[in-house]
């Protein structure tokens, strides 16, 4: 049986939301395993440094461009496509969250987080996967979702609504583009640990997480770029519309719930 390609040899990695945390851990897996990676962040200043420590790890490059403004995505992809030849992975990583109760929303907030969290992933989404299947790259899209599409919490019902907007656009770009031999998938990470961390508000929510957890554990920045590795892989050909909940078993079922048995 001939081997199979691993798809990120084929062109380049781009990841959106490439400079945060959690996206320069997918940005450095990828380097590790030799892809030309393009990690994308809306802030020119955080992008520049990100792209510094980013180049010590491989063939590393950066671009600041706001996503979230459709009209950007194929600009964006030009260059890309024209540099570095067209992008065989994509990874959709830009995101934000801010906590609010549902009767203190703004109009203006809602559209923000849909705008940056859906549009984005959508956009950059389509146009990558029309360039692939143009290049008859037998691609791979894997979008960061949260487990946060799976339960409502208090003060987060936009985000995790965004959350889940994206997940049933993964299943539907999977189902459109399938056909070209593009695998499309996401990754749910539960609560992300943040080494060093010392605000008390994220201190609190991360041990209450922990103990909330079949595992007991946090997701890491490392897991959840090593589920992006695997659905980006020759391995995962037959795996699409699908997502890797990465919470340590949060979402499970409830630990705290009262018991019957002795």
């Amino acid at each position: 049986m001939p081997e199979i390609a691993e798809p990120w040899t084929l062109g380049p990695v781009v990841v959106t939301g490439g400079t945060g945390h959690v996206g320069m851990a997918i940005a450095r897996a990828f380097l590790a395993a030799g892809a030309t990676t393009i990690a994308i962040g809306s802030n020119p200043q955080r992008t520049e440094a990100a792209g510094a420590e980013l180049a010590a790890h491989g063939k590393a490059h950066v671009i600041a461009a706001d996503i979230s403004e459709p009209g950007n995505v194929p600009l964006v992809l030009d260059d890309i496509e024209q540099r570095f030849g067209t992008p065989a992975v994509l990874v959709n990583g830009a995101g934000i969250n801010f906590h609010r109760l549902i009767r203190d929303l703004t109009s203006d907030e809602f559209d923000l987080i849909f705008k940056v969290n859906v549009k984005s992933m959508l956009f950059m989404s389509r146009e990558a996967c029309e360039r692939m299947g143009r290049a008859q790259i037998r691609g791979r899209v894997v979008n960061i979702t949260s487990g946060n599409y799976r339960y409502a919490r208090p003060d987060a019902a936009l985000y995790s609504a965004s959350k889940a907007a994206m997940e049933m656009l993964t299943r539907g770009l999977a189902l459109e583009y399938g056909h070209s031999g593009i695998a499309i998938n996401a990754v749910a990470p539960g609560l992300v640990d943040r080494p060093g961390a010392t605000d008390p508000a994220f201190l609190k929510v991360a041990d209450y997480y922990r103990g909330q957890s079949a595992n007991h554990v946090l997701a890491t920045p490392e897991a959840v770029a090593g589920a992006v590795m695997f659905l980006s892989s020759a391995a995962a050909q037959a795996i699409a519309g699908d997502t890797i909940v990465i919470d340590g078993g949060f979402s499970a079922g409830r630990l705290d719930f009262p018991r019957r048995s002795s």
